[in-house]
């Protein structure tokens, strides 16, 4: 009885183990498809390991669509995603005319979110998702740059500064009243799509000393009082009992999710709600994938966010 106990967890063991894999290497015998070959390189700054890493275009890009959205979305919003994404890298292209990334002037961009695109390789991507999942979601965000292919933002015959955000919270936000420059086609919208993000609300307590410390205030001066919001909400400016700063700049201080944000001070602690993740102007990323699982496609997704533009196409193979 206890041989065949035996014999029954090793055969559980090894299709367990051994199966799974059998399963994917049937299909070509690769784990998982490489991203298109692409004539095209792009010269990128990669934050983490501190170098400089020449790939083609297509493969930045599928690497961009894999960090900056999830991939369990709609292809829709993943296509819409892989647009932007195309039409931020190549303002940034040097070859192409851009300026390059201004902390690495050997590179055309870095892959620091906080000041160019978030990337990441396909081995880190994937192993992140469900393993039975691995295959069709990298299958899906190949699909959405490869079928976008060329595909850029331009208004007025020159391409967009594409900015984009997780989650907007109900309405986009005009750019001057998040940043200073008045840009046209980075105009408010409403968006009744991203209620389903994880960061749709949150709410944080943050303790007196801690908040005047990040906002660079002595705490018998600490005094926050909103100046100026914009209609959705969300903070132009604020007054800190030392100086008057930017919503931005208040959020990125308390290391909030948006500004989009009200409070409650009790005794020793403030309670911050927010509304949203992210500066909330143009593309907001959850409401894409709203939009996409009712129906719409990616080029009427970009036209939902950015205002009076064009989807054109650039001469850069992928």
């Amino acid at each position: 009885m206890l041989k065949k106990i035996g014999l029954v967890l090793l055969v559980m063991l090894v299709l367990l183990l051994v199966l799974p894999a059998l399963i994917v290497k049937s299909c070509g015998g690769k784990t998982l498809p490489d991203a298109n070959v692409d004539p095209y390189v792009v010269a990128v700054w990669n934050h983490r390991t501190l170098e400089l890493v020449r790939m083609p275009l297509g493969e930045y890009l599928t690497g961009v669509v894999a960090a900056e959205m999830p991939a369990q979305f709609h292809v829709e919003a993943l296509k819409a995603q892989a647009i932007v994404a195309r039409t931020y890298t190549v303002a940034k292209i040097r070859a192409s005319g851009g300026g390059g990334c201004d902390r690495h002037p050997e590179a055309d961009i870095c892959t620091d979110s906080t000041h160019c695109q978030a990337w990441t390789l396909k081995e880190e991507a994937v192993a992140k998702w469900p393993f039975f999942r691995q295959r069709s979601y990298w299958r899906k965000i190949l699909r959405a740059v490869s079928e976008t292919q060329g595909q850029v933002v331009t208004f007025q015959g020159k391409l967009i500064d594409a900015v984009y955000h997780s989650t907007c919270g109900g309405c986009t936000e005009n750019s001057e009243e998040v940043w200073t420059n008045e840009i046209p086609y980075l105009r408010s919208v409403s968006c009744g799509y991203c209620s389903s993000s994880p960061r749709f609300t949150e709410t944080v307590q943050i303790s007196a000393a801690q908040v005047a410390e990040k906002l660079g205030v002595p705490l018998e001066d600490l005094k926050i009082q909103v100046q100026e919001r914009t209609e959705s909400g969300r903070i132009i400016k604020v007054g800190t009992g030392r100086e008057i700063i930017r919503g931005l700049e208040f959020r990125n201080r308390l290391e909030l999710k948006s500004s989009k944000v009200s409070w409650l001070q009790e005794e020793a602690n403030y309670t911050f709600t927010t509304v949203g993740y992210g500066h909330g102007v143009g593309l907001c990323q959850y409401g894409a994938d709203g939009m996409a699982r009712q129906g719409y496609n990616a080029l009427e997704i970009i036209n939902k966010y950015y205002t009076g533009i064009q989807v054109s196409r650039v001469g850069i193979g992928e």
